[in-house]
């Protein structure tokens, strides 16, 4: 995982977002005109799925229930925890998915040599970097995450 050069501490994804956006001269990676978001919206989308992911990581075994004279009161939290695991697997699935839009965004922006892995990305996203709600491209985005995960 990337490390931040100040302290040398491992970057989650949506600080890796916000280094990438201060390494471009172009702010926010937007490349419509003056005014355009770029990124942004996708830099709140993974806040928020990190957001979510803290929220699911709380153990469901935390809550319990009083029903019925307390003699349901062993019955498990097995259907919560399915739950908040399959919240949490998607939350982090859109994590991993705003990564990739924005280094494809900056790549086309300023075209360099990309891996396989952001060749991948590239080949699965809208082409442009106009405006646009970034849902589609971070689900698209997502799509090939079980390939690189081979890799």
């Amino acid at each position: 995982m990337p490390v931040d050069a100040d302290d040398e501490t491992p970057l989650l994804p949506a600080r890796q977002i916000r280094v990438m956006l201060a390494i471009r001269a172009d702010q926010l990676l937007a490349g419509g005109p003056a005014g355009s978001s770029g990124t942004m919206i996708l830099e709140r989308t993974a806040h928020s799925a990190l957001a979510e992911l803290r929220s699911c990581a709380a153990p469901a075994s935390v809550g319990h229930a009083v029903l019925s004279h307390g003699l349901e009161e062993a019955a498990g939290l097995a259907g919560q925890a399915a739950r908040q695991t399959l919240r949490a697997a998607q939350a982090y699935r859109t994590v991993l998915g705003c990564e990739p839009v924005a280094a494809v965004r900056a790549l086309r922006m300023r075209p360099a040599p990309a891996g396989d892995a952001l060749t991948v990305a590239a080949g699965v996203l809208p082409d442009g970097t106009e405006d646009r709600p970034p849902t589609g491209e971070v689900t698209a985005a997502a799509e090939p995450l079980p390939l690189l995960a081979q890799w």
